[in-house]
Order: C-alpha cells, then structure tokens, then sequence
C-alpha cells in the first residue's frame, strides 16, 4: 500500500471524525517519514498512535520533529546580558527531560525513548527571534517516495489533544490536481525551510545532545540492570499470553480485567487469524451501542490494513447490513448485537462456520435465558470461538455459566484487578465508604414487600424469590438517607466530582442525585437508557465533567480521563462493581501518576452478626485500594 491508497478527505473534525483513527494512523502504517512542526508535543502522542507507529517503525520509517520551548523574561534578560539562546535552549530542554521523564513514565515516553535510542527520531526546537510567545504553528506532512500529505490546524501533537479537545486539521496531497497539490507543495516547502534554518522569523536548535542521553540514561537505569523502557514494554505481556493461549486452545474465553486491552487483544487474534488464512470472516457480537460503535472504529482500521482488506457490515441500531453479510462472508466482518447474531449463524454452512471466527464481547450476557435459546447449537461448526469479560462467570447461573463454556469454550487465562494494578496497568484508587442506616419509611418498604410475598403465596400465586430480592435490593439501593450524607461528604470534597461519572439505582432517584449535584458543579448531566449518545461525547470531550447515569455505562466504554465513580447502586454480585471500577482504572497518558477514587454506600448493621452484601464490598475493595504499582 502506499499514500495513495488512503483515502483522504479535505478535512477532519473531532466529534464528527475520530482525527487518530480516519487519519494518523493510516498514514503512519504506509509512510516512510513523518515531519511535524507544532507548537505544542507530548510523548503521549506515541501512545495514541498505538500499532501503526511500530509498523512505520518497522518499516524503517523516520520523524522528524520542530516543536518549542516557551522562554521567561529570566531567559531573555539572560540572553540580553550575554548569554548564547542556544545555551538557554538546551538548559532548558534538560529541565523539562528531568522534570517530565524522571519518573511515572508511560508508554508514549518508553516509544519516544527506543525511537531516539534508534536514531528515527530527530528533535529540533524552534524560538521566535523577537519577543516572550512561543513558536505556535501546526503543520505537518507524512511522506512516501515521492508522494507526500500535508496537513494544518488546531491539533497539538499529544493524546489529550487527539482524543479530548475539539480540533480540526485541513489535508493537501501531492497527486491531486489544482490548488490542494500547490498548497501541500508550500506547507512542505515551509517545513523544509524550518528544518534548514532558513525561516525569517524563527531561530531553530538541535534537540541537545546532553538532553538526548540524559533522556536515555534516565530511563535505562533501573535496580538490578531492569530499564524502565523494558518494563514499559512487558507489564502488558498479558496480551502476548492471551494471543498465544488462545491460537493454541482455538475456543475460550479471556478474562481480562477492564483497562487491560481486550478489544486489542482481540483485534491481534483477528489480525494473526487472517494473516495465516486460517479464517475468511468474522463474527464480533455484543450489546450496547456505545459499546458496539467503539468496536465499529476498532474494526475499521484493522481491516483497511490486513492483507486484504475487509469488508466491515454491521447490524444494531439503525444499521441494518446482515443480509450483505450472509449473502457473502467472504473477507468480512459483521458487528451485531446478540440478536442478530443468531439470525447470520443460523445461515451458516458448515464450509463457512469452519473458517470463521466467533467473537462475544462482554461474554457473561451470553448465559441469559434468552440468548440460551436463540443460540444454542448455533456455534457448533465454527472453529474459532473467542470470549471476552472481565466478569465470565455468572454468579448465581449455574446453567448460563454452562451455556458459555459449551457455546464458546473454557476460560484461558485470567488477568486480574489486584494483578492489573500491582503491574501498573491499571490505576491505583482511593476508596471512600460512606455509612447509612435504613430510614423508617425504607423499613416500612421492605416490610410492605413481604406482606404482597405472604398474600400472594397464600392465594396460590407465590413470588419467586429473586422477585423478592430484587425489590428489596432497590430499596436499599433508592434510600433517601444517603443523600444527605453524600452532600456532607462532598461539600468538602469538590474535587471528586471532576471528570466523574454517578451510579444511581434508577432514574427518579437519579434526578434527586442531580439536584445534590447541581449545588457544586454546573457542567453536568444525566445519561439514562434512551438519551442521546452526544451527551457521552461531551463528556469524553471535556465539555461536560459529571455524567448521572444507571446501568447505561456499566460495561465497555474507554473514557481514560475519568477519575472518580460514585456508586449509590451496587449489587450483591461483582460483576457489575467490577465493570464500574474498571471505566476510572485506566490509565491516562496525560495523567501519569493518576489515582482514582471510588465513593461507596454501605449499610449499617444487619440481622445477624455476618456482614451484609454492603459491608463484604467494603472488605474487598478496601483491600483492593491497598494495592499500588511495583516499584
């Protein structure tokens, strides 16, 4: 593939395009150099990229960087006093190296690290010749032989920028005809002249050599000869582990605690299962549309890069293409909701189900009595069955949790909270447990909720028990009591919610939830079954730094800034407390040393002396909060 093949459009625009995904990282995949003058870098970007920057690199590929370093009145008094702008330069570009690298380092700085450790990266910085601003420009072209893409706009060159900040980048390629060709000729024609020297207004200065090996250094030496840079490349070994166990087993499930690359881990098996030819489509089945439109990007770029390209359809929502795949699974990919699913494996013929592989996200739905029944023998000639949850087994089911090891497989491997966060894959936290005791009228609830048990059951019409449960359970989960707890708790604790998301035990009590919430901060919102998706956009952007919500966001959704959840609703089981706590444990590039925080409801006192549900929560995540990252 070469440049050409991408195809580029005039422009885009996050919130209406996802600027890494529709356009860095295909260019990077088929580029031989990449040259970037911005005003502002982060090493983040590296970690942005993810695998097109090892493909560029493995292909020889090469950077050439301009970016700046903002000069205090101190520093021009010194340069005004005698001393050389290029000495001020390199003290100052130490500085940041010491201050910004020394510790907590990430993935995008380990990348930055082994590309100047192997030559394919070259710093030059940039200091207007007149006045205290900063060299501000944001050009940048990708280049293959003789074809090159230019590209202009607000983008800073980090992964805040990319994935949090409204931003827009205008393209020029160089085999189109008329004025984009002329204008991707001047911004290259502008970048050379920077790179040589030669722009009028701007003084330019190798990255210093002092600051290169300081950068090195820094990140080499570690207790026992251990680098820095090896461990930031091997704590997610875990994924190499589920790759290999599972092209060995062919079926199971990988139980891989949220955070921790299950979709990528996913999107390598799909990738390695095409480059052998053992496969000729593909199956990714989940629910949730948010959840389904992040793997719907996911799966576009990875099959605009396998040998052939795919064809991705997909059938949830408004997006009706299951009859596209069925009528020719050849090199496809259909993404559908359960459903659906059911609908293309029931089509299958054995030669097809044979050379295919079955994907179920979030796998512990999969045991619900009705996917039991649209689905049962349906997987039975495919070869390839993968399963991903951070929560496989299905407390409490007994035959759901059959029905996920007989329609997909066994569970593989297991990588975990406690083992996630020791290895620094995932972010410590800090756990909040707030006390409550039952108000009068929750008693009266609950005592109302046996009387319908013991007049049904003496009409010959009983309850079930998990009826029962359930409804104490939203008693507990809607008591008014907590509320003024919470607004005393956080009154001094403001803080918490910034870039936080609120779990409440259903809609009515959420709105109450709201008006607390509303006396501390104003950028806030609920997201409920139903709303608009913009709403979790917004957040994901910035514009909104508190989401009220239920069980909408439970599972699947990577938002790396959240930092806080607040669960005024847990159940009794872990795997919706584990789906929660894994959306603030991710790492956040341009957050290195994040702690996350977690605020919890527990109720006071029981009938016997063993815990309730609530106080065993406490016990656990109490010791999960314990856990920080091996030095």
């Amino acid at each position: 593939m070469s440049l050409q093949d991408v195809l580029y459009r005039e422009d885009y625009r996050s919130g209406h395009d996802n600027i890494v995904e529709d356009f860095f990282r295909p260019s990077l995949r088929v580029a031989r150099e990449y040259w970037r003058a911005v005003g502002y870098f982060s090493s983040s970007a590296f970690e942005a990229f993810g695998a097109p920057l090892g493909e560029f690199v493995a292909s020889d590929g090469r950077i050439r960087l301009v970016t700046s370093v903002e000069l205090s009145e101190a520093d021009l008094e010194a340069i005004e006093a005698g001393t050389a702008k290029r000495r001020i330069c390199a003290d100052r570009v130490s500085r940041i190296v010491e201050e910004e690298f020394a510790d907590d380092m990430g993935d995008g700085t380990a990348r930055l690290v082994r590309l100047l450790e192997m030559d394919r990266l070259e710093i030059r910085i940039a200091v207007p010749k007149t006045g205290t601003g900063i060299y501000h420009e944001k050009i940048g072209l990708f280049l293959d032989g003789g074809d090159y893409v230019a590209f202009t706009g607000s983008s800073n060159e980090s992964r805040n920028a990319f994935e949090n900040n409204r931003e827009c980048i205008d393209v020029f390629t160089s085999w189109t005809s008329g004025d984009g060709a002329d204008r991707a000729e001047r911004k290259r024609a502008h970048f050379e002249a920077l790179w040589n020297r030669e722009d009028q207004g701007v003084e330019v200065y190798s990255f210093p050599e002092a600051a290169r090996k300081r950068l090195i250094r820094i990140c080499a030496e570690r207790d026992a000869g251990r680098s820095r840079v090896d461990a930031a490349f091997t704590r997610w070994r875990h994924q190499d582990e589920a790759v290999k166990a599972f092209l060995a087993a062919e079926r199971g499930v990988l139980d891989m605690a949220t955070g921790t690359g299950k979709t990528r881990t996913a999107i390598r098996i799909l990738r390695t299962l095409f480059e052998r030819n053992a496969i000729d489509s593909v199956i990714v089945s989940t629910h949730g549309t948010d959840l389904l439109d992040q793997w719907f990007a996911e799966l576009q770029t990875a099959a605009a890069h396998l040998p052939e390209r795919a064809v991705v359809s997909r059938h949830y929502g408004p997006n009706k293409q299951l009859d596209n795949f069925a009528l020719d699974t050849g090199h496809r990919i259909l993404l559908a909701s359960r459903e659906p699913c059911a609908r293309a494996l029931v089509r299958l013929t054995p030669v097809q189900a044979s050379r295919m592989l079955l994907v179920h996200d979030e796998v512990h739905g999969l045991g619900s009595k009705g996917n039991r029944e649209r689905l049962a023998g349906l997987s039975d000639n495919i070869r390839f069955r993968l399963g991903l949850s951070a929560t496989p087994e299905r407390m409490y089911d007994q035959e759901g949790n059959a029905f996920i090891e007989e329609h997909i497989g066994p569970v593989l491997m297991t990588f975990g909270l406690e083992e996630a966060i020791g290895r620094g894959v995932l972010a410590p936290f800090d756990y909040y447990p707030l006390h409550y005791e039952l108000t009068a009228a929750d008693r009266e609830r609950i005592a109302a909720i046996f009387r319908r048990r013991a007049a049904r059951e003496a009409a010959g019409d009983p309850m079930p028990e998990e009826m029962v449960w359930n409804e104490i359970a939203l008693v507990y989960k809607t008591s008014p009591a907590k509320l003024p707890i919470f607004d005393e708790f956080i009154a001094g604790r403001r803080n918490l919610l910034k870039r936080c998301i609120v779990f409440a035990g259903d809609t009515s009590y959420g709105h109450a939830v709201l008006e607390t919430v509303q006396k501390y901060r104003a950028d806030i919102h609920t997201y409920f079954s139903g709303e608009d998706a913009g709403t979790l956009r917004r957040f994901a952007t910035g514009d909104l730094e508190c989401l009220i919500a239920c069980h909408r966001l439970s599972e699947g959704i990577d938002i790396r800034s959240l930092e806080t959840v607040i669960l005024f609703s847990s159940d009794r089981a872990r795997l919706e407390t584990i789906q929660r706590l894994g959306r603030c444990l991710r790492i956040d590039p341009d957050n290195p040393g994040k702690t996350a925080n977690v605020v919890d409801f527990i109720r006071d006192g029981g009938d016997n002396d063993d815990p309730n549900a609530d106080e065993t929560r406490r016990d656990w995540l109490a010791e999960l909060s314990r856990v920080r990252p091996a030095e």
